[in-house]
């Protein structure tokens, strides 16, 4: 093949890129919605965004399981000031002292393991006899989503409503939220066409609020306009002209997202519609003090907007037909 040809064929597929890009961009849905709050994190419910704190000179130690305090006694050292003047009946005293204190913190160690997660067996395993219901300093993140038939179009104006109308500031609030769209979900449970299911945890406070907002903004970026969106207490719209899809739209894909104090337990793989109503009906059911953070995001959210199967394929490979 000669230069020229060459330079012929680098055109063409020059322009192809050129005039197929737009196309591409304007592929699958072009609207969303979402609501979302983090209440739980701020406040902790009575617990610190820290699994362990520390105070200064390292002499305190606080967390789960008890506490252990050393203390140095001014002439009690080797060598110290006072009583013996660092003979042999100091010395022995110290290492009495010392021993004493390892003992302690190995008994601590041994707790705080079991507190971690040391005698569940794993995520899915059963509470050891010795863990509390809520272990201080962690969080469980789950993921749900769902692809619904076009005979569930109605949850795009429902998801909407609750995004306007609920209490986005509370842990109250978003339980009251979670259980509304968990319900809206179960009511169109024979709708429900294709469904993934994730959990993570136990993992600390922090780790959690920062994957729940790594999975929001990769959720969100699927879509170009968000057409609402309400966060901590607020609650905005977006007044851009809505545009009709090109394609069809036979599929509403909705995805919530969860982050809890303690796990649960009907949250596995989901492959039957009657595994994901046992899911839902557990997820609905999440107290407000057992909520640290939640987030219900949808697409798309005008109604003549685009969504075919094909897209919902391309788009989200991880989820699976029921």
């Amino acid at each position: 093949m000669t230069a020229r040809r060459v330079a012929r064929w680098l055109k063409l597929f020059v322009l192809a890129v050129v005039v197929l890009l737009p196309t591409l961009a304007l592929a699958g849905p072009r609207s969303g919605g979402s609501f979302s709050g983090r209440s739980g994190f701020r406040s902790g419910g009575g617990f610190s965004s820290a699994p362990r704190s520390y105070s200064g000179g390292g002499s305190h130690y606080y967390g789960s399981g008890g506490g252990s305090h050393f203390f140095f006694l001014p002439g009690w050292g080797w060598g110290g000031m006072g009583y013996g003047g660092g003979s042999l009946f100091g010395t022995l005293f110290v290492l009495v002292a010392v021993g004493i204190g390892a003992a302690m913190v190995m008994r601590a160690v041994r707790r705080m393991r079991q507190a971690d997660g040391g005698s569940t067996g794993g995520m899915w395993g059963a509470p050891g006899e010795d863990e509390a219901v809520v272990v201080q300093g962690r969080a469980y993140m789950y993921k749900l989503q769902l692809a619904l038939g076009r005979s569930a179009r109605g949850i795009q104006e429902r998801l909407a409503d609750f995004a306007a109308k609920g209490d986005t500031s509370s842990e109250a609030g978003l339980a009251s939220l979670l259980q509304q769209s968990a319900l809206e979900l179960l009511r169109h449970k024979d709708s429900i066409r294709y469904a993934c299911a994730d959990g993570r945890g136990p993992m600390s406070l922090t780790n959690a609020e920062t994957a729940m907002n790594s999975v929001s903004l990769a959720e969100r970026s699927r879509f170009q306009i968000e057409r609402v969106r309400a966060a901590d207490g607020r609650a905005v719209q977006s007044d851009a002209p809505a545009e009709e899809g090109k394609e069809a739209l036979e599929l509403v894909v909705v995805t919530l997202v969860a982050a809890t104090r303690t796990p649960l337990d009907k949250f596995k793989p989901v492959g039957t519609v009657a595994e994901l109503e046992a899911l839902l009906s557990e997820l609905g059911g999440v107290s407000p003090t057992g909520l640290l953070g939640l987030e219900v995001i949808w697409t798309p959210a005008d109604a003549n907007d685009s969504m075919t199967e094909t897209d919902v394929m391309t788009t989200y490979p991880e989820l699976r037909s029921l």
